[in-house]
């Protein structure tokens, strides 16, 4: 089956992510669903240098960038990130990558092979890692190829599926583009410039970055720079990474300072962006949960992939649990120890967010195999292909502060859910979710729910806005509904919905059954 982007979504199903639609519920549990995972779809191969810098050094690729199905390639399209870096350390791994600016020594001035300045006099930026965008596609969106596309040599080799170095490239198809060798965009930090910059491309695979030879964005330091397109409200959205110091003295830590979330927005790739403000920090809760599931310091939130869905937006933000800081004196030490988990989190405008549940549950978790240390990445948005909903994702063996290099292995999967199923209303006996009153759209005639009640039931009772049960829809009158549905339509004995008044509140009656979505057909 063909699959769709994130903001083609099908009909106009309700989901109770969180209390604003909802008046009441008695008995009722929000649950996190968690995603089925796939196992690996795509590891760093030892044959590609750029992904594997060779003996004691990493082999990890990065989910920091887009998995989309294009319609116009008529295939299932990845930019991921390769990091290969430092290689100033080991001179038998002085990889040359003309054009991509990756140093080699930490002489001053900045230069690379000592030229100072690219070709269109942007001074050269440190940098100590080597940041590589890499291309790959599919046919089902399983089994990956990554071409060799000749575009950058690789040490005199330019069989390679590098396209550029961008510390995670948000992609976009722009369908209103009216010049063909700008139909796709990508938005990503880089390194060589120490700013957000902005590609532009005929076909995803060759990307020019003369158009806009400035930052669209600027910032200073890396991190995931994860951008989506509302389009409902006509904007880009953008989730990135900061450092807070002014955590300190607000927190028992002395001179705590923690990654937490920055959001920015625009109506074009192009700008104007407005300012980075912080939008998600840990609270007291984030470290209680850190203590008491990993005995941890305190909670950090390290990036967030977020995207609209219906009548809500839909979020992964990723969690890292410090279990200890920097180790003095060691070389490969990473500035924090830990692992870190995926955990959904929901917001009714895209700006401000909040967990989907108390407990923090992770909505992909850790394994016991290749991501049983980290969930570190998630594409930008999922993919949509029929009733399935595919989030790509990073997984690693090793913990944030792994010293070991040959340790640090990254691989690609996904995780997936059935549609609208990311949080459940959950009642184990019987438990009521009353929603507020709400305009029936015109012309519908049943009201369809999307619940799994195959050890249960689920009935409803239709209301008038000042709550009084509507002749012929009462609770009695409903015939309960069984089973496991995407699409399950609930029936009164003799009435019509039809024939309902404009603004109605529902009353759902969950006995040994999951909720997740109701619509009006």
């Amino acid at each position: 089956m063909r699959a769709m982007s994130a903001d083609g979504n099908r009909g106009e199903s309700v989901l109770l992510l969180d209390d604003t639609l909802i008046e009441e519920q008695r008995g009722i549990h929000r649950e996190v669903q968690t995603g089925r995972k796939s196992g690996v779809l795509m590891a760093p191969d030892r044959d590609k240098p750029w992904e594997y810098s060779g003996p004691g050094m990493t082999r990890r690729i990065h989910l920091y960038g887009t998995v989309l199905y294009d319609d116009l390639a008529g295939k299932y399209r990845m930019w991921y990130m390769g990091r290969m870096g430092p290689h100033w350390r080991e001179p038998e791994c002085n990889y040359q990558i003309p054009g991509l600016y990756i140093p080699r020594t930490d002489e001053l001035p900045i230069n690379c092979n000592g030229v100072t300045e690219d070709r269109f006099g942007r001074t050269l930026q440190s940098n100590d890692r080597g940041d590589l965008t890499l291309y790959a596609e599919s046919d089902d969106g399983l089994t990956w190829v990554k071409p060799p596309l000749g575009l950058f040599t690789f040490n005199g080799d330019a069989a390679n599926n590098i396209v550029w170095d961008l510390h995670g490239a948000a992609v976009f198809i722009d369908r209103q583009e009216a010049d063909p060798d700008c139909r796709y965009k990508a938005i990503g930090y880089c390194r060589r410039y120490r700013g957000i910059f902005l590609l532009t491309s005929p076909d995803g695979i060759r990307w020019d970055d003369s158009r806009h030879l400035e930052p669209v964005v600027e910032r200073a330091n890396e991190g995931a720079f994860n951008v989506t397109w509302d389009d409902r409200d006509q904007v880009y959205r953008a989730y990135s990474i900061q450092r807070d110091a002014s955590f300190a003295g607000r927190w028992p830590t002395p001179g705590d300072s923690r990654r937490i979330i920055c959001y920015t927005e625009s109506p074009s790739l192009e700008g104007p962006w407005k300012a980075s403000v912080p939008i998600l920090e840990p609270t007291s809760r984030d470290d209680a949960v850190a203590v008491g599931r990993y005995d941890a310091l305190r909670a950090e939130f390290y990036d967030l992939s977020g995207f609209r869905y219906r009548n809500v937006h839909i979020g992964l933000v990723g969690a890292l649990y410090v279990t200890a800081e920097r180790i003095p004196g060691e070389k490969n030490q990473m500035p924090c120890d830990g692992p870190i988990e995926a955990q959904m989190v929901v917001s009714r405008d895209g700006v401000l967010w909040e967990h989907a549940d108390r407990e923090r549950t992770p909505a992909i978790p850790r394994g016991d195999g290749f991501d049983r240390g980290m969930i570190i990445g998630t594409a930008k948005e999922p993919v949509i292909e029929g009733d399935d909903i595919h989030w790509y994702y990073t997984g690693c063996r090793h913990t944030h502060g792994e010293t070991d290099l040959e340790k640090r292995v990254k691989c690609l999967a996904r995780a997936t859910w059935r549609r609208d199923r990311f949080i459940a209303l959950h009642a184990s006996e019987a438990g009521l979710v009353a929603t507020k009153a709400a305009a029936r759209p015109p012309g519908a005639s049943a009201l369809v729910v999307n619940a799994d009640a195959s050890g249960g039931s689920v009935a409803a009772e239709l209301c008038r806005a000042d709550g009084s049960v509507i002749e012929g829809f009462s609770r009695e009158q409903c015939i309960p509904l069984r089973g496991d549905h995407l699409d399950g339509k609930l029936r009164w004995q003799n009435a019509d919905p039809a024939g309902l008044p404009g603004s109605v509140k529902v009353r759902f009656l969950v006995k040994g059954a999951r909720l997740y979505s109701y619509r009006w057909q």
